[in-house]
């Protein structure tokens, strides 16, 4: 009986196939490394085969495939496909039905990685357990060319790209199971766990600037390792911007490799959030935040009548900055002079300083009354 539950419960195909894999980089690879050292091809082949496998999956799994946030051409589409293969994260059609339902019904019983169920079910339990979960939602990708040939021969190009070709570059310098370890082996593990510290520690640990009421989280640490995908309450909140992290100072390599692919022609219509619905977010996050606040401590009317005149104006002026750019883009096909250019210019930024002087404040605010608890 017990082991009828367990083969009801979980894949084992794919629950051995990952306990192989992970107990041969825990235990093997340091063994290896212990009786036959390192010399520089191994690293350089890791982290090659990690940066080509890691930019698959976030720009082309992830940014391009699932959410849309950019168009390019069916040359690149093939080459984010094959790189995507790389990461071993199944076809492009089950990853993004899956990460279309979790964005869609985030924190729900139908959330596929559900952070409510647990850290290790969000981070690898829900792929080794046995589900029913339809591949939908996903019309748009199987017409794609790329995408019919990788439904097709997936696994064979599993087997090339991720096992045999690092065998046999290991071969072309004399170790070739260094070549599979570093190349294939290790760097699928940890490719694997960088992507699901998204699905886990993203929606345990950091920060909600853009939407208090989720669990998805930032943390830059995570996206260090993920190539930017870490700040991911910017990205539930607005999961069609190709940037994920949207300051000049934040890590996120996935958007400038995007950007560039841009300047080359490769890519085009890049998706970007507004200003104004970025600067909305954040207000309202901040006086969620001290509405939450408020169930604990005692907040007094005239900080609520302060609280509510800042967030009045600013709102004010995210209207009236929408309504000059509205008409500045209706006339924009037409002759437009230099100066009236500038001064729409001007007004922008002047809107944005003032929007951006409320938000400091109402943080301000919060922080002052967090510290009386």
């Amino acid at each position: 009986m017990f082991k009828n539950s367990y083969v009801n419960k979980y894949d084992l195909p794919i629950l051995f196939s990952l306990f192989i894999l992970n107990i041969i980089t825990i235990l093997c690879f340091p063994i290896y490394i212990y009786y036959n050292g390192i010399v520089w091809q191994e690293p350089v082949l890791f982290f090659v085969g990690w940066i080509i496998a890691g930019l698959g999956i976030t720009i082309g799994y992830h940014r391009y495939f699932s959410h849309k946030a950019f168009k390019t051409y069916p040359f690149i589409e093939w080459i984010l496909m094959f790189f995507g293969t790389m990461g071993l994260q199944n076809r492009i059609i089950n990853w993004c039905s899956d990460h279309r339902r979790h964005h869609r019904k985030l924190d729900t019983d139908q959330d596929p990685y559900s952070i409510k169920e647990g850290f290790f079910h969000a981070h690898i339990g829900w792929i080794v357990k046995k589900d029913n979960r339809p591949i939908s939602g996903i019309s748009d990708l199987t017409s794609k060319s790329c995408v019919k040939f990788q439904n097709t021969f997936y696994w064979p190009m599993v087997g090339l790209f991720c096992f045999i070709i690092p065998l046999i570059i290991g071969f072309y310098f004399g170790r070739p199971i260094g070549g599979l370890l570093w190349g294939g082996i290790v760097r699928i593990v940890l490719v694997h766990h960088f992507t699901f510290f998204i699905n886990s520690l993203c929606h345990f640990k950091g920060k909600r600037s853009y939407d208090f009421y989720t669990t998805a989280r930032d943390s830059w640490l995570t996206a260090f390792f993920t190539f930017g995908e870490g700040y991911h309450n910017y990205h539930h909140k607005f999961q069609f911007d190709y940037r994920n992290g949207i300051k000049w100072y934040s890590f996120d390599p996935s958007k400038w490799v995007i950007k560039v692919l841009s300047l080359l022609k490769l890519t085009y219509k890049l998706r970007k959030a507004p200003v104004q619905s970025i600067l909305y977010a954040q207000i309202e996050t901040v006086n969620n935040k001290i509405s939450n606040l408020s169930k604990k401590i005692n907040i007094s009317k005239s900080h609520q009548k302060t609280i509510m005149k800042i967030t009045k104006n600013a709102y004010k002026k995210i209207d009236a900055w929408k309504i000059v750019e509205k008409k500045y883009h209706s006339i924009k096909n037409s002759k437009l002079t230099k100066r009236q250019t500038l001064l729409y210019n001007k007004k922008k930024k002047d809107f944005e300083i003032e929007i951006k002087n409320a938000l400091s404040s109402l943080m301000l605010i919060f922080l002052n009354l967090r510290k009386t608890l």
